[in-house]
């Protein structure tokens, strides 16, 4: 199967979730979506909380220890999907400016070992919320690589669709340019475990194209 990237467009569902953006890797479907995660149609559903899975209902809270520290796997239940609890909410850290970089290693490591769990217990299709950051284009950047790296290192199998789901217009925009981004032709990216290295050079190139643009409209207006 090819890499395509396709675009689909109509109403909005209040049921499901639209679809924006879809790209082929292998056997492997990456898409974008917009609406309520909890409706996506996929196996497993990735929930954001804090070490204390402070925003999980009781019932819902593993009653093991979490030994790796991000994800922790919780079964299905009555009319439930599987979930994955990711701890990517941290007080400290989004209060602190200076530890942005440990934040983004934190959600680039949550994405990548959710999609590893969810291949190891065999799930066809995993959805993501968006994992927040500083802003929309350093998650969607941080997500999309964390989503592309594991799919080309990790050699996926089991998963057939992976899906981050947005949940306010704001997202949009800046979600739909980093996925075109990440994902247009064929390029080359340099392996790496960790958000560091490769991944901030993609994240600054990307920093540039944006920049770039403005500074050329800028430069036409001084000339008329």
């Amino acid at each position: 199967m090819g890499n395509n990237l396709c675009y689909q467009t109509g109403e909005r569902s209040s049921q499901f979730p639209q679809l924006l953006l879809k790209y082929e890797m292998g056997n492997c479907e990456i898409a974008l979506t917009a609406g309520p995660v909890e409706n996506e149609d996929v196996e497993c559903l990735v929930i954001p909380t804090d070490s204390q899975y402070s925003n999980i209902k009781q019932s819902d809270k593993p009653t093991f220890a979490q030994l790796n520290g991000k994800c922790v796997f919780v079964a299905a239940r009555k009319m439930q999907k599987n979930q994955i609890l990711a701890v990517v909410i941290d007080k400290e850290t989004i209060l602190s400016s200076d530890k942005s970089d440990d934040e983004k290693q934190t959600i680039y490591e949550a994405v990548q070992e959710a999609l590893k769990i969810a291949e190891q217990k065999q799930m066809k299709s995993i959805g993501f919320p968006v994992f927040a950051s500083k802003d929309h284009t350093t998650s969607a950047t941080i997500m999309l690589m964390a989503i592309k790296l594991s799919v080309t290192e990790q050699k996926i199998k089991s998963l057939k669709r992976i899906v981050i789901t947005l949940d306010h217009v704001e997202q949009v925009s800046s979600f739909k340019w980093v996925f075109q981004q990440v994902f247009k032709g064929n390029q080359q990216i340099a392996h790496s475990r960790t958000y560091s290295s490769s991944i901030m050079e993609q994240m600054e190139s990307i920093s540039v194209d944006i920049i770039k643009p403005k500074q050329k409209s800028a430069t036409k207006e001084e000339k008329a």
